[in-house]
């Protein structure tokens, strides 16, 4: 009897809203906690997708995004995370330490409570890890898409990056303008020439276009990308 094996999710059909639906804009949001970015920067889209299973209460399928995919490129038209800055108040890192535990031990067996605080942890010991949290004013995102939709989305992530379940990276929207400099294709591309025109040099990585699939060589901005607000 042959079995059929399934991928564990399928991609959504279509990908995104309709083209004649999209619009592009800037999401503004304010950032009211110091954040800490996972190894692999968010975009849009990411957030979205996450805000989306959280949404249906339902991880075992890739949802339809309130974003137009690009089929040519790959990818969504969403950018990655832009801090957002003033003349008056910039961006500031400051590191900040977690703490963790490293589980070695068969689960069956309980751990020591009493376990003293160690910088290189154990088993089941605490173990100190520090990061580097950055805070500014603001952080954005660029897109293409229904707004109205992204923001309603969002509502289910008052929290993003690492540490976000204990109060890092706390987000509120500010504001929803249009643009139309194609600010959205700061983010991986499989070609560098989607680039052009962007005031940073583009870098090679390893990367997923898109919630889905497998990491392929793409190349990407920094990762931290700043932009002065009026």
């Amino acid at each position: 009897m042959e079995v059929t094996q399934v991928s564990e999710r399928e991609p959504p059909s279509p990908k995104g809203i309709p083209a004649a639906r999209a619009q592009a804009f800037r999401l503004l949001l304010q950032l009211h906690t110091p954040l800490i970015l996972p190894l692999v920067v968010p975009r849009l889209d990411t957030l979205l997708q996450e805000a989306a299973c959280r949404r249906a209460l339902d991880w075992s399928c890739y949802h339809t995004l309130p974003l137009l995919f690009d089929k040519a490129r790959g990818g969504y038209r969403a950018s990655q995370l832009i801090f957002g800055v003033t003349p008056h108040a910039g961006l500031e890192a400051q590191p900040q330490a977690k703490i963790g535990h490293i589980q070695r031990l068969p689960l069956l067996q309980a751990r020591n409570v009493r376990a003293a605080l160690r910088i290189d942890g154990g088993d089941w010991a605490p173990k100190m890890t520090h990061h580097q949290a950055l805070l500014s004013p603001y952080v954005l995102f660029y897109a293409e898409g229904d707004p109205d939709a992204c923001i309603n989305l969002l509502q289910e992530l008052p929290q993003i990056g690492i540490g976000h379940n204990h109060g890092q990276g706390m987000i509120s929207v500010a504001s929803v303008s249009p643009s139309t400099e194609q600010r959205w294709r700061q983010r991986p591309w499989r070609q560098a020439e989607e680039h052009t025109g962007m005031a940073y040099s583009p870098l090679t990585d390893t990367l997923r276009m898109a919630p889905w699939g497998t990491d392929e060589p793409v190349f990407r901005p920094p990762r931290i990308l700043r932009e002065i607000l009026a």
